[in-house]
């Protein structure tokens, strides 16, 4: 973002909160709101986050891709009923699920990406295909972004599974392991196709500020129009300057 446009930064452990806003300071950032605040808690239709255009959540898991973290886990499965660590899966899959519909309440969201440091399919692929069978997904038209723009270069993509259809192409979604190199990771790109608005978030004229009615294009600036004369040259058509428009974003963890 180059220190343009604004992200606001939750985090409701207040520990954590006290880490991000030490990161923040040590990097010198200055378009970064961090608020010690749950996210759930956060009303999509207030003003000031009619305009957000970009979410990244990164929710608790269970950390099951954190190198460092593989012998105990591995130890602590052994001891652990398999039961009680599908119940907890299960548990952590319906938080993560209710975060995903949350975040696309927003009125002006383009694009939500929804990260974990699991390897577990039940915190993953199984989320991402019920938050695509959301209300909220369905209303607000959230597809998968295709793999041309998710990472393209990567070669481990997501596990496919049987109650995926076309809507949910596994080889769009992205899974690193230990063994290459880095920690266990996912992560899913949702976009919403052709701008389309939820219904139930309809705004009145003059409600919000410039900056929603952006078109939806990545950079998020608006298209010169050309009018053909009958010379068949073409002249730019004649507008008034607009400031710049930037992205804001939301980061929750």
């Amino acid at each position: 973002m180059k220190g343009k446009g604004r992200v606001t930064a939750f985090e409701r452990d207040k520990k954590r909160f006290q880490t991000l806003k030490s990161m923040l300071d040590r990097a010198g950032v200055s378009n970064v709101v961090p608020r010690n605040q749950d996210f759930l808690s956060v009303d999509p239709l207030d003003s000031e986050y009619q305009s957000v255009t970009h979410i990244l959540l990164d929710p608790s898991c269970s950390g099951s891709g954190i190198v460092n973290r593989l012998d105990y886990l591995v130890d602590s499965e052994n001891d652990t009923n398999t039961a009680e660590i599908e119940e907890r899966l299960k548990k952590l899959a319906s938080f993560q699920l209710k975060m995903i519909r949350h975040a696309m309440k927003f009125p002006s969201l383009q694009r939500l990406v929804y990260s974990t440091c699991s390897v577990h399919i039940t915190e993953n692929e199984e989320v991402v295909v019920q938050a695509l069978q959301s209300e909220e997904a369905l209303e607000g038209n959230f597809k998968i972004e295709s793999r041309a723009k998710v990472i393209p270069a990567w070669p481990r993509r997501g596990l496919r599974l049987e109650q995926m259809d076309e809507s949910v192409p596994s080889e769009s979604l992205v899974r690193c392991l230990p063994e290459d190199g880095t920690n266990g990771f996912f992560v899913a790109c949702f976009v919403r196709v052709n701008g389309k608005q939820p219904s139930d978030h309809k705004r009145k004229a003059g409600e919000l500020g410039s900056d929603s009615e952006a078109p939806n294009d990545e950079a998020g600036n608006g298209r010169n129009m050309v009018n053909s004369i009958e010379d068949g040259t073409a002249k730019p058509r004649k507008r008034k300057k607009r400031k710049k428009k930037h992205a804001t974003g939301v980061v929750a963890t």
